[in-house]
């Protein structure tokens, strides 16, 4: 079985996006071959156009393919992503589309009665749509299609990650994970950090800040508030600088306002790691509140600042929701089993046998 992936470069792309795909492109199930149309890397409009155009093309004159998997966020990805359900619809090839963006509700809400119809119309062309949690199947099927949507959530290889666990001992340290600007509010946990220096100056606690984004900016405003000896912004890291910085820090923080389903919430969790975050997206099916982390409404710094405290404070309780993430990865989130999953969908509606 040949199966086509339509997504974004994973050398040239940062995020949670390329991470699936890079993760899919290293499934080694038996009788699948994957192929990777790159359809757009970092870089300017116009480039990636050009990228698009030139993954179109490469998909037209590619023959025997089974399925194709199409990885698509909202806005410009969309529109892009959609004259590939275009093409396959002609050539009768089933299309799995894989939705990413943390924005789609806005972006569909936003939209003009015609580009609605549109939306729809692409979406109603496709075999299977994948989603990333309930939250999202939900908007789905109330708004666009009742028909075919299935939640794959992102996973990992919780090995991957097993030596980031510390017992923990590193709970004055809190590491965020993510591009460095105000969707993921970067700039609320800046402000939680300043009151907390207020509040309490003689707690030790370190904050690190990897990903990139708005990082100068993000600096001129660590300097301005006085935070340096506080917070650290680390920049855009590899997979093993990930690892190591995880193992520094015993908490994720991630107060965003709008998301899909973070993988930085996953290795850290695969990791041991206490998550306080934000209550959007598929964030609630990862994390319920006391039991495995701390949610908080997107914008309550007050919140934020107080699950810092408390998190820094109760290290026997932390020690326990630790071991819990860890077991929920194993649970409902190991790739090994997510991929079984894919694997057998793409059989059924394809019509190829099982080998």
């Amino acid at each position: 079985m040949k199966i086509a992936i339509v997504g974004p470069s994973i050398t040239r792309t940062k995020g949670g996006m390329a991470t699936v795909i890079r993760d899919m492109l290293a499934n080694t199930a038996s009788g699948v071959e994957f192929i990777h149309f790159v359809s757009h890397g970092e870089g300017s409009a116009s480039e990636k156009i050009s990228s698009a155009s030139r993954a179109f093309l490469k998909l037209l004159q590619e023959s025997d393919i089974d399925v194709v998997h199409i990885h698509v966020a909202s806005d410009a990805s969309f529109y892009r992503k959609s004259l590939f359900v275009l093409q396959c619809r002609v050539r009768r090839i089933p299309v799995v589309m894989h939705v990413h963006g943390a924005d789609f509700d806005t972006f569909y809400n936003q939209s003009g009665a015609l580009q609605k119809a549109y939306i729809r119309k692409i979406f109603s062309q496709c075999s299977k749509i994948l989603v990333l949690s309930s939250f999202w199947q939900t908007f789905f099927r109330q708004n666009i299609t009742p028909d075919n949507v299935e939640v794959l959530h992102n996973g990992v290889y919780p090995a991957a990650f097993a030596s980031c666990f510390t017992t923990p001992d590193n709970l004055n340290r809190f590491l965020f994970l993510g591009r460095l600007g105000q969707r993921k509010g970067v700039y609320d946990l800046l402000k939680a950090v300043e009151d907390l220096k207020n509040k309490h100056p003689q707690t030790n606690l370190r904050f690190y800040l990897a990903g990139d984004g708005e990082i100068e900016q993000v600096q001129q405003l660590i300097e301005a508030k006085g935070l340096i000896e506080q917070v650290k912004v680390l920049g855009w890291m590899g997979d093993e600088e990930k690892r190591h910085w995880l193992q520094q820090a015993d908490t994720m923080v991630l107060p965003s306002y709008n998301e899909g389903l973070p993988m930085s919430i996953l290795e850290a969790m695969a990791g041991g790691k206490i998550i306080i975050s934000s209550r959007v997206g598929g964030i609630p099916d990862l994390v319920t509140e006391g039991v495995n982390g701390f949610l908080i409404t997107p914008g309550d710094v007050e919140s934020l600042s107080k699950h810092i405290t408390y998190v820094a404070t109760h290290p026997a309780e932390m020690l326990q929701m630790a071991r819990s993430n860890q077991q929920k990865i194993e649970a409902d989130y190991n790739l090994e089993k997510l991929n079984a999953w894919l694997v057998a969908m793409y059989h059924d509606i394809s019509q190829v046998p099982t080998p």
